[in-house]
């Protein structure tokens, strides 16, 4: 698969900085479906090389289509990277990938029952990365654009690839509500973040939940809608 130019620039030189392979439990927690867990441990290398090791695999996967909590947390470790070395290349390359997993949620959310899903978890990730949407507004025209056009350079590539994202589907209120409701179900309270200011609760729930999706016939017009907007979503966060 081709990527995006810009992509590929940042991702060269990821690979080019690379000096372990990373963690093995990485791909045993992913292909087992632990995405939660896949990310508590991208955020928690051991050091810089395992860092760099990280951002190689967590590359690889978005390239693969994996499914959206993948991209975000990619684009955490490039922002928090890009910030410390103040690159604005890495910090572009954050904002890219972000751009692209807000599109990703629209249309792979398109697929949800619970129709109030994809808004809910667009909210929940800009809630706590305003930031990098702030450095991406004052980048000079042709930038924004080129952010913006391989945002959905790469939504399109990765489409017919992506997995049934449940993630998505499970951050709506009503489905909110059947997760209170399936025995089994945990809660917890997370501290706060940078950016946040109200808590969190993290509901793991029981394991009779399923997210409830469309049939087919439903969700493909849907997916179409959500593409026709793709403008208006980017003008609302990075305007051209």
């Amino acid at each position: 698969m081709k990527l995006p130019a810009a992509l590929l620039f940042c991702l060269i030189s990821i690979a080019a900085r690379a000096q372990a392979p990373a963690p093995a439990e990485l791909d045993q927690l992913y292909a087992a479906g632990k995405y939660r867990d896949v990310v508590t441990r991208m955020i928690a290398p051991a050091n810089n090389a395992e860092a760099r090791a990280v951002l190689g695999w967590a590359q690889a996967r978005v390239q693969d289509a994996a499914p959206h909590v993948l991209s975000v947390a990619y684009s955490d470790m490039l922002w928090k990277i890009g910030q410390g070395q103040a690159s604005d290349p890495l910090r572009e390359e954050s904002v890219l990938v972000l751009l692209y997993a807000i599109l990703a949620v629209g249309v792979d959310g398109a697929k949800c029952a619970d129709t109030a899903a994809p808004d809910a978890r667009v909210r929940q990730i800009l809630s706590t990365r305003q930031d990098r949407i702030a450095f991406a507004r004052k980048l000079p025209a042709e930038r924004r654009k080129k952010l913006r056009d391989e945002a959905v350079a790469l939504e399109q590539t990765t489409a017919s690839r992506r997995p049934e994202d449940l993630d998505i589907c499970a951050s709506g209120p009503e489905e909110i509500g059947r997760q209170l409701a399936t025995p089994g179900t945990t809660t917890r309270e997370l501290p706060l973040r940078p950016g946040e200011v109200r808590r969190t609760i993290d509901i793991e729930p029981g394991p009779g939940y399923k997210p409830r999706l469309l049939a087919p016939s439903r969700w493909h017009a849907r997916q179409a809608q959500v593409r026709s907007k793709f403008e208006k979503i980017l003008d609302g966060l990075v305007p051209a």
